[in-house]
């Protein structure tokens, strides 16, 4: 049992990395990114309240699965996946390594995305392949 309770531990310590490095970017983002692709100012505050909306359900998950919620623990998988598909896309087709947009932040916070959201995934189908706890 102290097994199980552990890996639920490392799971929801590894989410709340992965909350972080997608955080990371997205000020990131806000600060060099958007000026870059010359988005205009009437945009952001739809960016804005989608990235807030989308950084609420996580934390709403993180709590939630910090109660055994195995609903708020798949929810998890999902924001960690989707943490490092955006690591990914990036890395392939937006700004390939080395990424010189607030040179060397970005890139250090790009590889954050997978260096943290790979662990993540592994540690929540850990989680959720074992019985309930």
């Amino acid at each position: 049992m102290r097994s199980s309770a552990s890996n639920w531990t490392a799971a929801l310590i590894l989410s709340v990395a992965s909350l972080l490095s997608f955080l990371t970017r997205t000020f990131i983002d806000y600060g060099f990114v958007y000026k870059e692709q010359n988005f205009p100012i009437s945009s952001l505050p739809f960016l804005t309240v989608g990235n807030l909306a989308f950084v609420a359900g996580w934390i709403w998950a993180l709590v939630s699965a910090s109660h055994a919620s195995r609903r708020a623990t798949y929810t998890l998988l999902f924001y960690d996946a989707f943490l490092v598909l955006y690591g990914v896309v990036t890395l392939l087709s937006l700004c390939p390594s080395p990424c010189r947009t607030a040179w060397p932040l970005g890139e250090i916070a790009i590889w954050s995305n997978l260096v943290v959201g790979i662990p993540a995934i592994i540690a929540v189908v850990s989680t959720l392949t074992r019985k309930a706890v």
